[in-house]
């Protein structure tokens, strides 16, 4: 292949990603306008982290809820221990408010059993352990997440996440 149709491929790729039909409108949801290239960043978050904006809400709710999931099937799995089991006692962190997202009150909550065997597989890659954790980085750096990591640091555990939304901007979903 020629040098010159390489460097064309990418162009011919982002022309047909941003294929439109039709003039976009303010309230369009962006999986129904999905031939825009304005749709692409969500559609790979989706297909790589599993996260719908319209169904899990806000992504740093979803990665704490998907930690939580991980927690629990682990403890399941090594432990033999299930907080579902009505013979073990309650466990209260399953109830537990969702802890300010970020680094400095516990490192281990921010970079998890991802980071860790991200942290793994480059150790066998390059020889260091490097853990990366892909989504506490997506939810530190999308709406709402800078301000709780930033507060992480200068209020430490006592700081407070973002409150829930009051009842009169709540909505019912699919309807």
């Amino acid at each position: 292949m020629s040098t010159g149709i390489a460097r064309l491929l990418p162009l011919l790729g982002l022309a047909l990603v941003s294929c439109q039909s039709g003039l976009p409108t303010a309230t369009e949801q962006w999986n129904t306008n999905h031939w825009s290239a304005d749709s692409v960043p969500q559609r790979m978050v989706q297909h790589f982290t599993g996260y719908r904006r319209d169904l899990d809400g806000k992504y740093i709710d979803f990665q704490y809820r998907k930690k939580k999931d991980i927690n629990l099937t682990l403890r399941r799995a090594f432990l033999g221990n299930s907080a579902d089991n009505p013979f073990e006692p309650y466990d209260a962190s399953l109830s537990e408010r969702r802890p300010p997202h970020s680094l400095a009150p516990d490192p281990l909550y921010y970079f998890h059993a991802e980071g860790i065997v991200i942290g793994c597989v480059m150790l066998g890659i390059t020889g260091g352990f490097i853990p990366i954790p892909v989504d506490s980085l997506i939810a530190t750096f999308g709406p709402g997440g800078w301000t709780e990591f930033k507060q992480g640091f200068t209020e430490g555990a006592d700081a407070e996440p973002e409150s829930p939304p009051q009842p009169s901007k709540f909505r019912v979903k699919n309807h």
